[in-house]
């Protein structure tokens, strides 16, 4: 997790990213719940093919900043110096990067409980009851905007998003609420947390952002 965060450089960043998966795998399939083999394995498909996206996009965005300016870098200042406009590839390339983060998204920040995905519970993920911090919405707010802000403040995309977090938040509340499990009340609150969380960065402004730090 701290190479997560401290990465200057893109490449390092996923490779970190997914040896996060080893330790998460072991967690899960020893000390977890019912059917909890079955859990990890399921969970460490689905978050390293979804991760595969941002790999095909950051190899893509490499060779686009090198055709112009004849240097193959994976230097997070490099490639923000130099990406420049990439038209509609951008869509492309953003959603690569959302997915992939989004679905690292379904980690709980509050419970030692579930694993839950940006907007719903996947069916055999919530027996995976450990989870790292948000590493997933630091990706947003590190590389989806600063890459590819025209994308990132497109009325479209903007609306989109806004819209899935409310659903989030409304989904989660309510499903929480009728809950006899804690540990599921808290899974489901969760959801509605991360929301928030979205909610708030695609708000845009300044003190959206930084409320959502706290």
């Amino acid at each position: 997790m701290i190479g997560v965060f401290v990465a200057l450089d893109l490449f390092f960043f996923y490779v970190m990213w997914e040896v996060m998966l080893i330790p998460m795998y072991f967690i899960i399939g020893v000390w977890g719940g019912e059917r909890r083999l079955y859990a990890a394995i399921k969970f460490f498909v689905y978050t390293f093919f979804g991760s595969l996206l941002m790999l095909v996009a950051i190899l893509a965005l490499v060779y686009l900043v090198a055709q112009r300016t004849g240097v193959y870098s994976f230097a997070y200042t490099h490639l923000t110096s130099h990406i420049g406009g990439l038209g509609p590839l951008a869509f492309w390339l953003f959603g690569a990067f959302f997915l992939a983060f989004a679905i690292k998204c379904r980690c709980s920040r509050s419970t030692p409980g579930s694993r839950t995905r940006m907007w719903k519970p996947h069916g055999g993920l919530r027996a995976a009851r450990r989870s790292p911090a948000q590493d997933g919405t630091y990706g947003f707010l590190r590389f989806a905007l600063p890459l590819f802000p025209a994308v990132a403040v497109h009325p479209a995309v903007q609306l989109t998003i806004v819209a899935l977090s409310l659903i989030g938040i409304l989904y989660g509340g309510l499903v929480a609420m009728v809950q006899p499990d804690f540990k599921k009340l808290i899974a489901y609150s969760s959801v509605a947390h991360l929301g928030f969380v979205m909610l708030g960065i695609w708000a845009l402004t300044l003190q959206s952002v930084q409320a959502r730090c706290w």
